[in-house]
């Protein structure tokens, strides 16, 4: 759940809002209703309902830096499924005004992240007008302004699907869905210097006893409504586990053809383990090189690491290789876009996902979808995700992971069970299940008394 640099920031978090402020008092308005008038314009706070709903589903994940997230993800495969199936809620979509969307439009179309694609949903759209702010800011301003905004506006269930959006109050019910509570895990990492979002945020959200004063709640696993129930006392009933979904027209397995095309392009030579995702602490993506470490020095395997990093922790990644002599071994893709995705998983012999703690773990999902045998890490929620489908193995124990590795590359008997296997899990998740139980949700609550 880990939020973006981006969003984040540690600056100022309404200094957009206040410079619009102070060029308004300054200017020479002709009447207190001018300077109303012109506030307004300058400033924009409020909830644009054109139309009636019963359920309104929070989709400002798309306007933010969460759009090419695991967040993204979430909200695009289950809006574009809710709204196909047979008997779909009477729903709306909320969305940030452009004007304090924090990403810049995407021109470049060579570049697609997942959930670019437009949103074919019969849902229609209110908009949220905000200041252009941070996670936080919003989240601030969300906690001042939204439960007023949707009591107004008629919606009676509101669907939080992230974090900075979790108001309750009298004429409407609110349901969440949690994804993970990683800061509250590791919080030396996610609740230091330079995460002052997670810091208020979970302090407001204990201060106020606010997981178990919402309506319901929706884990996207197991281990997530296990973590509720352990850390905040949520009681069983108020959580649902729903878990996410896949794209099957798009994460299947690649042609010949495809995956030939991808390695000629990315200068890809076999055989190769890939991993794909985030670089943050709780990925423990350096395993991964301390694994290539045991393996025999004429054991050849390239570890192509895909997904956008930053410059100091590739430096990192690249200084523990170089210390132990796997530097050769190691290949950056940087960001792929997302129409190649079928094809790398692909390509490659193994998908390697060796973290610490994930809330759902999409990735080894997909990577099983598209033919790919998978070594996952056998923490939180991935073994409920991959069930026997793939290799499990202890995220901390560079050796463990070095064995699974030599495994897999030697055994090809292993690997087909493992793709054979992978592909059959990979059916049990769809996002097509998920907006069904979602939507089910919706409807307990609202036949329940207000």
């Amino acid at each position: 759940m880990s939020a973006t640099p981006a969003d984040v920031g540690g600056g100022a978090l309404f200094c957009p809002l206040l410079h619009d402020l102070c060029c308004v008092v300054a200017m020479p308005l002709s009447s207190p209703a001018s300077l109303a008038l012109e506030l307004r314009r300058r400033l924009p706070l409020g909830l644009d309902a054109p139309t009636s709903a019963e359920v309104l589903i929070d989709a400002t994940a798309l306007d933010t830096g969460h759009r090419d997230r695991g967040i993204g993800r979430y909200v695009h495969g289950l809006i574009q499924a809710m709204g196909a199936l047979e008997r779909s809620p009477e729903a709306a979509l909320l969305r940030l005004h452009p004007d304090a969307s924090p990403l810049p439009r995407k021109v470049d179309l060579k570049a697609q992240g997942p959930s670019d694609a437009a949103i074919d949903s019969p849902f229609p759209t209110w908009t949220l007008r905000r200041p252009r702010t941070t996670h936080l800011g919003r989240f601030l301003l969300n906690e001042l302004r939204l439960a007023r905004e949707l009591r107004r506006s008629g919606a009676k269930l509101y669907h939080a699907t992230e974090p900075w959006s979790a108001p309750v109050g009298p004429g409407f019910k609110t349901v969440i869905t949690c994804h993970d509570l990683i800061p509250l895990q590791f919080p030396e990492h996610y609740m230091g210097k330079g995460h002052r979002y997670w810091q208020v945020y979970h302090h407001y959200m204990g201060l106020r006893d606010r997981w178990r004063a919402l309506d319901h709640i929706i884990a996207i696993s197991e281990a997530t409504a296990t973590e509720l129930k352990q850390r905040f006392n949520v009681p069983d009933e108020r959580i649902t586990v729903v878990p996410n979904g896949i794209d099957h027209g798009h994460f299947k397995p690649a042609s010949p053809v495809a995956i030939n095309d991808l390695k000629q392009r990315f200068n890809l030579k076999s055989p190769f383990a890939l991993y794909l995702g985030g670089y943050d602490f709780r990925k423990n993506t350096e395993l991964l090189i301390r694994a290539l470490a045991q393996l025999p020095s004429s054991t050849e395997l390239t570890l192509v690491l895909a997904g956008g990093v930053d410059a100091q922790m590739r430096a990192a990644h690249d200084a523990l290789a170089k210390k132990l002599g796997q530097a050769h071994r190691l290949r950056w893709l940087g960001f792929v876009d997302d129409r190649d995705l079928p094809a790398l998983y692909g390509a490659a012999d193994f998908f390697v996902y060796p973290s610490l703690a994930e809330g759902f773990g999409l990735q080894a999902l997909e990577a099983m979808a598209c033919g790919c045998p998978v070594i996952a890490s056998d923490r939180s929620s991935l073994p409920e995700v991959v069930g026997d489908a793939a290799l499990l193995a202890n995220p901390g124990s560079a050796y463990g992971w070095g064995e699974s590795m030599s495994a897999l590359l030697k055994d090809t008997t292993l690997r087909e069970r493992l793709r054979e296997a992978g592909l059959k899990r990979a059916q049990d998740f769809s996002w097509e299940r998920c907006a069904r139980e979602t939507a089910a949700v919706y409807e307990r609550l609202l036949a329940s008394t207000f």
